[in-house]
Formats: structure tokens, sequence, C-alpha cells
């Protein structure tokens, strides 16, 4: 008896079922949770076509939704739950296939673990709702596992509607280039180029389309209101702010703990503090990736504000990819102890 509830619970069926009802469940909260405060960000007036050019330019979602309303019975607001919860769903369904290849193990629901740094900075330390954001990370996930599977003339149909959805497609194309680069310090550059040649085909090719495409969107929002990038807050200020604890943009309520700017702290529910003790388990690809966080950094400086902690979009996959395999491996490791 035991062991057919064993079989249902990490059968496929059972899987696919946790991860629905886990988005579903997500996805309630991070409605009620987070609204939209700023009117030019709006996505009814981005699905208008009416919103700033550094919104405007991130249209996929709630053109989407706007479709879906005037085709379904939906309304605009219960279209985009439906594709933020489509997007979760397929966001825990990439990342599972992502932890297994890092890991040649079956890793069934480790996956739902990467909701813990999402939520954190999503809904707890962040109120700031976006159409944009939890897709961007749905597609970080599947253009990677599509890619490291050779995949690739999807991949690239993904890569192409990603960059319609945010511009930060770039990073897909980063991470790929960390992750499979065969570079040997002992050989010459052609020869390193050699051996990386067919890498090298591939990377141009994202990088012509992402360009093209951010060109494009560009010139086709080229008449909508404000700038492609908005002027950015200080993090010198923020930070001196959080250093005296008093309040500053977007955490302007000291007298609470997730209102105060030292809540800033607990990014990604500071489950990084585990990088550290896990670091003999983490295998040594997730620790290459690792170098996409200070790459990461060095464009959010200049158009970012850092202290919004929802722009860390793609660093919660790559910290909880770092942080699980570790975990998976590490209980691997504890088995096969007790096993002997």
């Amino acid at each position: 008896m035991l062991k057919k509830i064993n079989q249902f619970i990490f059968s496929p069926f059972a899987h696919i079922g946790v991860l629905a009802v886990t988005s579903l469940v997500f996805t309630k909260y991070y409605f009620l949770l987070t609204n939209e405060y700023y009117p030019p960000a709006f996505s009814e007036k981005i699905a208008n076509f009416e919103a700033d050019k550094v919104f405007q330019k991130r249209f996929l979602i709630p053109v989407t939704a706007d479709f879906l309303s005037q085709t379904t019975q939906l309304s605009f607001d219960k279209s985009l739950k439906f594709l933020i919860a489509l997007s979760t769903f397929g966001l825990l369904f990439y990342f599972k296939k992502i932890l297994d290849f890092f890991t040649s193990v079956s890793t069934h629901y480790w996956c739902i673990l990467i909701l813990l740094p999402v939520s954190w900075n999503y809904m707890f330390i962040n109120s700031i709702f976006h159409a944009y954001d939890i897709p961007t990370l749905f597609f970080f996930c599947a253009c990677l596992h599509l890619f490291l599977t050779k995949k690739y003339i999807f991949f690239y149909f993904i890569f192409v509607i990603a960059t319609l959805n945010r511009e930060s497609t770039c990073f897909i194309t980063v991470s790929i280039a960390l992750l499979l680069s065969n570079l040997n310090y002992d050989c010459n550059l052609e020869e390193n180029f050699r051996r990386n040649s067919s890498l090298a085909r591939h990377l141009f090719t994202q990088s012509f389309f992402w360009l093209l495409i951010v060109l494009l969107i560009r010139w086709f929002i080229e008449d909508s209101p404000g700038y492609s990038y908005e002027t950015t807050y200080s993090m010198k200020e923020f930070v001196v702010d959080m250093w005296n604890g008093t309040s500053s943009w977007p955490f302007l309520n000291t007298e609470t703990f997730l209102g105060n700017p030292r809540c800033f702290l607990t990014l990604f529910g500071c489950v990084w503090v585990l990088i550290p003790f896990l670091w003999n388990f983490i295998p040594s690809l997730c620790k290459i990736l690792l170098l996409f966080i200070p790459i990461y950094l060095l464009p959010a400086f200049l158009y970012a504000n850092l202290m919004e902690s929802r722009v860390y979009h793609e660093l919660n996959v790559v910290i909880s990819i770092v942080i699980i395999t570790g975990l998976i491996r590490l209980k691997e490791s504890m088995i096969m102890r007790i096993c002997k």
C-alpha cells in the first residue's frame, strides 16, 4: 500500500497536479500582495500602447491579456492572472528540468523551493506589480533548458518571444556562454576559438536576434511618451537611509519590519547565506554560473533601481540553481553515508 502511495506521489500526473496547484496559490497571493502604483506603467495602458517607453517596450503579456479579454469571456484582469499562473507553472516545470540536468537525478518537488526567494523578492519586500516580471523568470528557465538540451529551433522561437516580454533575454546568452564555454588556458586564442566555434555561432545569432528585436521595438514605440530608461534613484542615499533606519523609497514605513529599508538586507529571503555551507556539494557548472551575478549587477547599477527588490529577476533563478543543487547533492551524500 505504502509503495503504491509513494509511486502515485512521484508520478508525472501527481507532479503536474502539484505544480498546477502551487502556481494557482502563488498567483492568488501575488495579486493580493502587489499593486500597480505608477499610472504610466499600468498594464492596460501598455496593452493600449499608451504607457511610457520604458514600460511600453515590454508589451507581450499585457497585449496577450487584452487579446484574451476580447476573444474570450475573461476580463483583462482575469486574463492577466491566467497568464501569470501559466508563467509560474512554466517556471516550476522548466526549473525542475534544469535541476535534473545539473544533478543527473530526478529532483521531484525540489523545484518548488525557487518560490521562496521569488515570493520574498516579488511579494513580501515588494508591493509593485508589473505584468512582465514572473514571465521573465519562466522564459529564462525555458530558454536555458532548451539550449542545454540542444533543442535549438524551439529555443530560438521562445527566445524571440521572450524578448518581446523583456529585453533582459541578453542574460540568457550570458548564462549559456558561462556554462558551455570550453576554454583551455594552455591553448592559444586560435585553438580556443576553434574549440568553441559552434557555441560562438550560437552566441552571435542570439546577439543578432536580440539587437534586431530591441531596435525594432524602439522604432515601433518611438512616439510613446517618456524615455527608454527611467531615471534611477540614488543607491548611495538608500544605503545611508538603511544605515540610519529612516524611510526611503520603496521602504516607507519604518514602524514595520517589511517597511523598513533594513529589510532590504533580507533580499532573496537570505537563502544566499547557505552557499558557503553547501560549497563542497554544489556542482562545478553551477559554481561557474555564480559569475553571472557581477555581470548582471553591472548594467543594473546603471539602469535599475537596485533598492527595488523585484529588479533582480534572473538572479532569483541563478541563486536558486546554486543552492538547490547543493542541497540535492548534500541529501544524496547523506543517504549514501547512511546506506554504508
